[in-house]
Parts: structure tokens; sequence; C-alpha cells
């Protein structure tokens, strides 16, 4: 069915796009941990505590805010500055929170999609069976109708044969009448004449008997 081929193709397209898009959050994931993994080594290294600011919280500046940031370094470690650190740390960790939300959102998206296209897919799949099975109905009553004309042709084709058969009998039944017709008066003449032949006969043989003259 062409319809359920289009939705099964849909559907395999948006699960393709689905995982590709969990596997790119995931792997942004990775990186982002390996990043804090990073820094946490580099500041515990350094013995730099991180205490996390909350997200939103407003900066305090100890110089003027509109002068660049001064960098100090102590021979050959640098030990950052504390708060910029800690600012770097929460949007990290933010970023990760987010992207696992996103995955989990993601998922839920999927499930609610494959549950919808297998309710579609099975109310398609219903509406082509009934088809079919109405298909099939049709073709077995049509089946029928053309067994029974069948038969019908056949039986009329049977009562033609006896019809004729009776209309030779009638056509031989009215030569023999004609000819009985036609024939019977001469047919008793003759017959007449014979039964008187064979009177005379009969008397002459009887009269040879008694002695009579011929």
């Amino acid at each position: 069915n062409k319809a359920m081929e289009e939705a099964h193709s849909l559907r395999n397209a948006d699960v393709a796009e689905f995982k590709q898009a969990v596997k790119d959050d995931t792997d942004s994931i990775a990186i982002l941990k390996e990043a804090l993994e990073a820094l946490t080594r580099f500041y515990k290294k350094n013995k730099i505590e991180l205490a996390l600011v909350k997200v939103g919280q407003e900066p305090q500046y100890t110089v003027d805010k509109d002068k660049a940031p001064e960098t100090s370094w102590s021979g050959a470690n640098y030990g950052g500055r504390k708060e910029e650190t800690v600012g770097v740390v929460a949007i990290i960790e933010m970023l990760i929170e987010d992207l696992e939300k996103e995955i989990q959102t993601a998922k839920a998206d999927d499930e609610a999609a494959q549950a919808q296209y297998e309710k579609e897919r099975g109310a398609l799949k219903a509406s082509l069976d009934a088809q079919t099975a109405s298909k099939i109905s049709k073709e077995k009553a049509l089946n029928e109708v053309e067994g029974k004309m069948a038969d019908t042709e056949e039986f009329k084709d049977a009562k033609d044969g006896d019809l004729g058969a009776e209309r030779a009998l009638e056509s031989s039944l009215y030569t023999d009448c004609s000819w009985v017709d036609t024939h019977f008066d001469s047919r008793r003449d003759k017959r007449k004449a014979e039964m008187d032949g064979l009177t005379e006969a009969k008397g002459y043989l009887s009269g040879v008997e008694a002695g009579d003259d011929i």
C-alpha cells in the first residue's frame, strides 16, 4: 500500500534524525565533561578552590569594570582568575545539563512519534485488510454469479436441444400423417380390390375341389 510505504519511509527518516541528534548531544557531553575534568585537575594541581557560583549571579568587580582584566604571573605557575574560572565551570555544567535534558526530551518525543506511527499504521492496515476482504468477497460473489450464468446457459442449450428434437418428431409425425391422409382412400380401394380378388380365388378353388366345370 502506497500510504503505508510513505509513512514507513518518513518514520525511518525521523528515527535516523533522532539517532543522529542523540549521538551529537552525547558526543558533546563527553567533550564538555573532558573539559570540566581538565579544569578540575588543573585547579586541584594548583591548589585553587572551586566554589561554584550560581548561574545568573552578578560578578563582583574589585577594579573598574570598564578596564580589561589584569593577569598576574607567579614564576611558571599561572593560577588564573578564580571568578572567571568558577563562571566557566558553571557554564560547562549548565551546558551538560541542558544537553542531557535535550536527550531525554528527544527520547520522549521519539517514543510518542513511534506510538503515533504504530497507531496510524494499524489503522491503515485495518483499512487495507477490510478492502482486501471486500475485494475477495466481491470476486467470490462474481464467480458464483458467473457459475450460475454458465449453468443457466447449459440448461438453456439442453432445452433448445430438446425443443429441436420435439420439433423434428413433430415434423416426422406430420409427414406420416400427411401421407396416410393423402393415400388412405387409394390404399383402401386397393385393399378392397385385393380382398375381392382373394374371395373370387377362394370361390374358384372351392369349385374345382367340388368337380364343377371351370
